[in-house]
């Protein structure tokens, strides 16, 4: 019983979190983000494409685009 919770610990500790990426139009001024870098959604952006991370657009208050649902 005690190697199963000591195998437990170890595994539970060895996970990480993975943050995902995400894509923005422009580095101001976007309102959605995407999963991928070539998404519909993305065709009438005329600014530079920024790749930021999942929670870092969340915090922007951006929402996940029409398209990638």
């Amino acid at each position: 019983m005690k190697y199963i919770v000591i195998l437990l610990l170890i595994l539970l500790s060895s996970f990480r979190t993975v943050e995902t990426s995400v894509y923005i139009c422009g580095p101001t001024g976007a309102k959605k983000y995407h999963y991928k870098e070539h998404c519909r959604g993305l065709t009438a952006c005329r600014h530079e494409l920024t790749k930021v991370s999942l929670s870092q657009a969340q915090g922007y208050g951006l929402t996940l685009c029409g398209w990638e649902d």
